[in-house]
């Protein structure tokens, strides 16, 4: 029995239908890359996964319980990063880590220190957001991937602004949320050399 599965999912969006009985199944330790051109519905297809759009037909199926039975139990099973960061721009570094902690209220000061490493932060920490590059901005939004306990990861093109060297960073912590039995399924241009597998969305 697979632990994440959708099922006949359709979509229409502006009067234009993006995808009709998607389905597919992921387990433990796998990852799902959606590949097409813009337009194509990746974005949205993220959006439904994570609860934030509503297909017209289709069922989402998490651990064996359709999502809509699951409620507000669903949103503690994964980790939304869309194209758009979702940081607060007039906090600093340290202030969006510490408010994103004490939403979690479950992770330690451990999941701070190692995410501040790992994306290299520190010189960053007293700084707004509204002062940072792309790049930086986006370091600091995928470093929520590091504070999370989530089991499955959405992301809509988490290496978007990433420098060569951040870029393995990401895909290094992405390996090893799959070692841990983690789930992923990402929206990405890239060429993933972590074992995957795909969907092809293409434009109607």
């Amino acid at each position: 029995m697979s632990f994440f599965e959708i099922k006949k999912i359709s979509c229409i969006r502006s009067n234009k239908l993006l995808f009709k009985n998607l389905n597919f199944k992921l387990n433990n330790k796998e990852l799902l890359v959606i590949k097409g051109a813009n337009g194509s519905g990746k974005t949205t297809l993220l959006k439904i996964l994570s609860g934030l759009l509503k297909p017209i037909s289709g069922s989402i199926i998490v651990n064996k319980k359709d999502m809509n039975l699951l409620k507000d139990e669903y949103f503690k099973y994964f980790e939304y990063i869309g194209h758009e960061n979702a940081i607060k721009s007039a906090l600093t570094v340290r202030e969006n880590l510490n408010f994103y902690l004490k939403i979690k209220k479950d992770l330690t000061k451990k999941n701070f220190e190692k995410a501040i490493k790992i994306f290299n932060l520190k010189n960053l920490l007293d700084i707004r957001i509204e002062n940072l590059s792309s790049g930086e901005k986006r370091k600091v939004s995928l470093s929520r991937l590091i504070l999370s306990k989530s089991k499955i990861w959405f992301l809509d093109e988490p290496t978007n602004g990433l420098d060569k060297i951040n870029t393995l960073n990401f895909f290094k912590i992405l390996k090893q949320h799959l070692q841990f039995n983690g789930l992923a399924i990402i929206a990405s241009h890239d060429e993933i050399k972590i074992k995957n597998k795909n969907i092809n969305l293409s434009v109607n």
